[in-house]
């Protein structure tokens, strides 16, 4: 991908999200899922990723998604507090 993304947060928690992609070849109906490390590296993948149909040889449309899990990928980390 070349928009890029940073997954590592510091102020926020972050949950894996699938990238959803479905599409046809030859009759053949394809879905796939990839996992990714936030809701935001999906929307990512959707954006540089337009373009797809063109180069999977898909029948009509492509459609992708992303899906929201409750799984954590990245926590807030806990900030050391002076001493006094």
């Amino acid at each position: 991908m070349e928009g890029g993304f940073t997954h590592y947060s510091e102020d926020k928690m972050e949950f894996f999200t699938a990238f959803y992609i479905e599409y046809a070849v030859r009759g053949m109906d394809i879905q796939s899922y990839i996992l990714l490390p936030s809701y935001e590296a999906c929307q990512v993948m959707i954006r540089d990723n337009e373009d797809m149909a063109k180069y999977m040889y898909a029948e009509g449309d492509v459609n992708m998604w992303c899906i929201k899990t409750d799984k954590l990928s990245q926590s807030m980390r806990p900030k050391l507090r002076p001493n006094q």
